[in-house]
């Protein structure tokens, strides 16, 4: 299970509830277990680096775009 309660973000703390609903539903059904290493918000997209060294990019409202 991904642990999404805090997530550091440029060296402060953002919580959940900033995290689009639909990136938590397709982390735990696509990469169930799966630790989180940092997720990086832009003005039109989050990028979340994991811990296995997959890269995910969501678009501005949370759609998987792509995985590197």
């Amino acid at each position: 299970m991904v642990n999404w309660s805090l997530i550091n973000s440029g060296g402060r703390k953002i919580s959940s509830a900033q995290i689009r609903k639909n990136m938590v539903s397709f982390m735990t059904r696509n990469y169930p277990g799966s630790v989180i290493d940092s997720i990086e918000r832009k003005y039109n997209a989050y990028k979340i680096q994991l811990m296995s060294g997959l890269c995910l990019v969501f678009d501005a409202d949370g759609r998987h775009v792509k995985t590197d």
